[in-house]
């Protein structure tokens, strides 16, 4: 198993032979020749394993391993398994190593079989603990730490360091599930998460804690100047990502919302501080969301005391209605869809309305056309239609050629109407040429007569 080790001995036959050993079964080897050196070169350097020998100079051992775990400490570094080393053959320095918490003891001079053998054994015990660790604190999709994990890790943090806490929400993330699909969703999960890592340092602590909310950490980060720069790169950023990952004609704008507190101008209870930035982005996501905010006293009630009712159905009014670009027909996956397609059968029924059912068809005009080419034209095909029809109106896409629509209010005075103002708007495009469309509609009244109300059509005419 490959795995990097310090060895750290004053005596150079001992660094050689442990050398020699561990890098011919393919183990990266450093060799360090005291105790000093060892603690500086772990400042910048993370091995898997230290072999340390007891008697050195200056500082032997024990001295040593024990500044390691207080330098670990300190920094709040995971400890790195130490295995001592020594030609004495006193059990009494066996039994402090191991009470001291090292992980195992071997006497020189060096058996090449025992020594590879214990370095193996807590180098593969190394790797099962991380998996395992891995498993219990690192969202899987991400690569940050889980809300769990970051939760524990951030109180420590408030409690003890200054900086900014800052609470991320991707806008309208919901809308790309239901437009393009969970797979597409996690695909912008992912791409978030590496402009997020870009956009930090290693010194900060980042955290996913929930479906498409993030938190961070920013060590020593104070000002608004920071936090204006940290919003514009990543609205910038992801914006690009979008368009690289679903094209310009997608129909809502997806950004990034973002509320910040301070540590310790706001507090060191990271509980509080959590609401305080959270607070904050509720703010931001009232007034257009794409932005930031930083928490001010004057936002203290919403968080202190229940807040009067009318602000309260303003607030989650607010946090629910759409994107204010979003001028068109509603363009949902099929779980949402039918949700709202059972709701508007049963408004039908209890107040005598009347909607209509719209089946759109298409199928490549030619041959020539490819899959990708054709996938592409129902990106734009679906794009134009929700742009055709009301805000009242719902879509979903079934399959990739063809789009399904609720037209609520509507008789069949009109039905024709939207129909024809469809089709004149479709000839006018570049690509209305490439694909063939074909439609079905049926009206739905209480009495629901079904197909003897339906009728269909192409947009070669009305």
């Amino acid at each position: 198993m490959a795995g990097w080790v310090f060895v750290v001995d004053d005596d150079m036959t001992n660094l050689l032979a442990a050398g020699n050993i561990l890098s011919k079964n393919n183990i990266r080897v450093t060799a360090i020749k005291s105790g000093k050196k060892l603690l500086e070169h772990l400042k910048n350097n993370k091995p898997d394993l230290i072999l340390l020998d007891i008697l050195m100079p200056e500082m032997d051992g024990f001295e040593a391993y024990e500044k390691l775990r207080a330098q670990e400490k300190e920094s709040g570094e995971d400890e790195i398994p130490v295995i001592f080393l020594t030609a004495d053959e006193d059990k009494e320095a066996e039994n402090k190593a191991l009470n001291l918490g090292a992980v195992d003891f071997i006497h020189k001079p060096l058996n090449e079989d025992v020594l590879l053998k214990r370095i193996l054994n807590v180098l593969e015990n190394r790797s099962r603990i991380r998996e395992l660790i891995n498993d219990a604190t690192i969202d899987g999709l991400t690569g940050f730490l889980n809300k769990s994990a970051v939760n524990e890790k951030l109180k420590e943090k408030c409690l003890n360091e200054k900086g900014a806490l800052v609470i991320l929400d991707i806008d309208n993330f919901k809308k790309v599930n239901d437009l393009y699909g969970h797979d597409k969703g996690d695909e912008v999960l992912k791409a978030f998460a590496d402009i997020i890592t870009k956009s930090t340092r290693e010194r900060d602590v980042i955290g996913r804690i929930g479906g498409d909310e993030f938190i961070i950490f920013l060590k020593n980060f104070k000002g608004e100047t920071g936090i204006s720069s940290l919003n514009e790169r990543v609205n910038a950023e992801l914006k690009e990502r979008m368009k690289e990952m679903v094209g310009d004609l997608i129909p809502f704008n997806v950004g990034v919302s973002i509320g910040v507190s301070f540590i310790p101008d706001d507090g060191r209870d990271y509980d509080i501080l959590f609401r305080k930035a959270d607070t904050a982005l509720y703010q931001v996501k009232q007034h257009g969301k794409h932005g930031y905010n930083i928490f001010s006293d004057n936002m203290d009630q919403i968080i202190t005391y229940d807040v009067a009712s009318k602000d309260e159905i303003d607030r989650i009014s607010n946090v629910l209605k759409e994107n204010e670009t979003y001028n068109s027909a509603m363009w949902v996956g099929q779980d949402a869809f039918s949700h709202i397609y059972r709701y508007m059968m049963r408004y039908i029924k209890s107040y005598h309305s009347t909607a209509y059912k719209v089946l759109f068809n298409a199928t490549p005009a030619s041959d020539d056309i490819s899959e990708v080419e054709f996938t592409e034209y129902m990106k734009k095909l679906g794009t134009f239609l929700t742009n055709s029809l009301r805000k009242s109106d719902v879509m979903m896409q079934n399959g990739i050629n063809q789009f399904f629509l609720f037209l609520p209010d509507i008789d069949e005075k009109h039905i024709d109407n939207v129909i024809g103002r469809i089709i004149t708007s479709w000839k006018q495009l570049d690509f209305s040429s490439k694909i063939n469309v074909t439609y079905e509609f049926e009206l739905i009244t209480v009495e629901d007569k079904g197909s003897a109300r339906r009728r269909s059509g192409d947009f070669s005419g009305n």
